[in-house]
């Protein structure tokens, strides 16, 4: 494994500001200079400038430049500073500027492979060598700071800290420099050595303390051609030509060009990871407004917007390069696949002995269903529980119902009429004939439609028996869609439908009719989610069957031009999450760390109790971690948090782990041991790669996404897995 620079999931932050706002680094960048290979001093700006690269840190560097320190003779410690844009011949290693070990070889001819170089330079409190990163930051409050940082996995901390520091104070000669120290894993700590280094003049700083102090936060890069909405008062009237401008995360966002948001987004918020499925443009500006200099001028006008690593541009467009510019697919319309079955299927008797059998399954009840299969299965093996020291399955029981049942739904003699309006509204998308008003109305009209119907008796019979079956005593159950539009390739579809809570102990009205209302006191429920009045299985069900048809789902079909006329809708059938025990967390996992290619580790966003990740309450924020996996070197990955939860909006912020260290590198571990499996199993996700060496790659064209809850009593609930496309 190649150990690389310090560069990670965010990017820098906004320098100036006018209508054209971007960095304004020195005209001499990497790979222009004609400069050695390594220097053992910076003297000036332009050097630092010609011999660093442009960042991607963990907290929004502007430029990185790498340093090695050579400690094998202590009498005699030397620093290098390694010109990323050396044009001179690597004799040894062809990216002897680009990597730390790579640079040893050539300059200092050593002889250790990169395994021992690893763990002589990270894994131990006496270091034979010191490999870092020399990070610029513009921080309102203090100007510019050169910040030492180290690999998050790498152990250093206090007295290792200070003499690097001093080493780095010294050949650092740029007049009236700043300098700090930023810790990027939680045990880098300076408590011991902050006096002295606060008399050398060195700051300490953190990951969250300068992500707290940028104004500017590119989530996803890109640029978009459409119409600037400065705080819509109705996000359902956007449409996706729009850019919307949100004071506080929207709870469900449909198809838009671009996203900006004055309140800081998760990683992994379902409105990041869309926008890194669509590939549009998504930001954080945290004074936006109004009353903001550069988007007042642009409200309700046709503009084009760019979003980079360096920073953001918006300029006057017109009508005709918005609607040229429109983003989506123009393929041709997708017929999704349905293998017809009758048979309800618990998910333990998907696919046991064969983990292939699983994933054949998603035409016969949606990958939703199919996934739990595939994790009844991997749990199942006991060198996985072993090797992530469970002795519980953490998949909880249930069933899949088949994406024929809908079919049936729709086909029932007693549903005709809405059947008529689903193929009315289909066609129409598919023509393209259907405005955004009529869309709005007539999708509302079906999902009642669907509410006030029929399910034909024999199916909901079989499926309240299998409940009673599998379940025995339980009566609270928990409804999820698990459509053939979603979770399929090239198409996540995360967020699209809601899930109900059915009760066996209730009743259903005698004409079937059913209604969906705000349910804020169910502590099970998610954050602000509906729930079916009356609360039985049949409203639970046709709630989910009429998710296939809002807004947001529709739009969605059309952005991934996913025909209308052939989706359906499979079930996820699952005792309540809190059947055994109250649900104190929420997590939610990539496998990979989000744009970047340089952490080898996973993404991973928690929250206290039933707060959700993906669609936080407003004012609240989850804690973000990124798990770094090493080489098989290092047994268990290491945490670096970014920032703290905050449950509540009026609740202050944590100052711990959600879940404490113990419980969160557990998680990351199950994670790891899903990964590596799924990727046994589907030889497309890590094609020519080594499975057990996925979760330290991160080239790797697919990522999954994990959802968990947290139960009181210790254990963890597995909610779902899917393939991401994002990075």
């Amino acid at each position: 494994m190649r150990r690389m620079t310090l560069l990670g999931m965010l990017v820098i932050a906004l320098s100036s500001c006018k209508t054209v706002q971007k960095d304004g680094n020195s005209s001499l960048k990497a790979g222009s200079n004609s400069l050695p290979l390594q220097t053992s001093t910076i003297d000036t700006e332009e050097t630092y400038e010609s011999m660093s690269t442009e960042a991607s840190g963990l907290a929004q560097a502007k430029r990185s430049l790498k340093f090695l320190i050579d400690r094998r003779d202590l009498k005699n410690i030397k620093i290098y500073f390694i010109n990323s844009g050396f044009r001179g011949p690597c004799k040894i290693d062809r990216e002897c500027n680009k990597y730390h070990h790579a640079f040893a070889l050539e300059y200092l001819k050593i002889k250790d492979n990169n395994d021992v170089f690893n763990k002589v330079t990270y894994f131990g409190e006496e270091k034979r060598y010191v490999a870092g990163t020399l990070s610029t930051y513009d921080l309102a409050d203090k100007g510019l700071v050169y910040g030492i940082q180290l690999y998050p996995s790498d152990v250093g901390k206090e007295a290792a800290i200070l003499e690097i520091a001093k080493i780095v104070r010294s050949a650092l000669k740029i007049p009236d420099s700043k300098l700090a120290f930023v810790a990027t894993g939680n045990h880098q700590t300076v408590a011991t050595v902050k006096g002295e280094m606060d008399a050398l003049g060195i700051l300490s700083l953190s990951v969250e303390g300068i992500l707290g102090a940028t104004n500017f936060i590119p989530m996803q890069p890109g640029e978009a051609w459409g119409y600037l909405r400065v705080f819509p008062s109705d996000p359902e009237k956007l449409e996706p030509s729009d850019i919307p401008v949100f004071e506080l995360l929207p709870l469900d966002l449909t198809v838009v060009s671009a996203t900006i948001t004055k309140a800081f987004q998760d990683s992994n918020s379902h409105i990041n990871l869309k926008s890194k499925e669509r590939n549009t443009p998504n930001m954080v500006l945290r004074d936006a407004g109004p009353g903001h200099a550069v988007l007042s001028k642009w409200n309700n006008k046709p503009v084009h917007l760019k979003v980079t690593a360096q920073g953001w541009t918006i300029e006057g467009s017109t009508d005709a390069l918005v609607k040229q510019n429109r983003k989506g697919s123009r393929e041709p319309w997708e017929e999704l696949p349905l293998t017809y079955s009758k048979e309800l299927l618990p998910y333990e008797s998907m696919c046991p002995g064969n983990l292939s059998r699983c994933l054949e399954l998603k035409d016969v009840y949606g990958t939703k269903a199919a996934n739990l299969g595939f994790l009844k299965e991997v749990f199942r093996d006991r060198r996985v529980a072993q090797m992530t020291t469970l002795s519980y399955d953490p998949v909880p029981a249930g069933f899949g119902v088949p994406l024929q049942f809908y079919k049936d739904f729709i086909d029932h003699p007693a549903n005709a009429a809405v059947k008529i309006k689903i193929n009315q509204l289909a066609d129409r998308e598919v023509a393209g004939t259907i405005s955004n008003a009529e869309r709005t109305s007539l999708s509302a009209e079906i999902r009642q439609m669907i509410l006030d119907g029929e399910i034909p008796k024999a199916d909901l019979d079989a499926i309240i028996a299998m409940a009673k079956k599998i379940g025995g005593p339980i009566t609270k159950w928990k409804i999820r869609s698990s459509a053939n539009a979603e979770d399929i390739k090239n198409y996540n579809g995360a967020g699209l439908h809601d899930s109900y809570t059915g009760k066996l102990t209730k009743t259903d009205n005698l004409d079937h009719s059913c209604k969906l209302e705000l349910d804020e006191d169910d502590a099970e429920e998610e954050l602000v989610k509906l729930k079916a009045n009356p609360q039985t299985f049949a409203c639970a069900i046709k709630g989910v069957y009429a998710g296939l048809w809002n807004k947001r789902s529709i739009d969605e079909r059309n952005f991934g031009r996913l025909h209308h006329g052939f989706v359906s809708m499979g079930l996820t059938i699952l005792p309540s999450y809190d059947t055994e025990s109250p649900i104190i967390g929420n997590s939610v996992v990539l496998t990979r760390v989000l744009n970047t290619t340089d952490f080898y580790g996973y993404s991973m966003s928690i929250q206290k109790d039933n707060n959700t990740v993906t669609n936080p309450t407003p004012g609240s924020w989850s804690e973000t971690d990124i798990a770094m996996m090493d080489s098989m070197l290092v047994a268990l990955p290491t945490i670096t948090t970014t920032r703290y939860a905050k449950p509540l909006a009026n609740a202050p912020v944590l100052q711990d782990l959600v879940l404490g260290k113990q419980k969160t590198i557990e998680m990351s571990l199950m994670c790891r041991k899903i990964e590596e499996a799924y990727c046994r199993t589907n030889p497309e996700y890590f094609p020519g790669g080594r499975c057990s060496e996925v979760s330290f790659r991160a080239e790797k064209p697919k990522a999954l996404d994990i959802e968990f809850k947290v139960l009181q009593n210790g254990q963890f609930v597995v909610k779902q897995v899917r393939e991401f496309g994002g990075k």
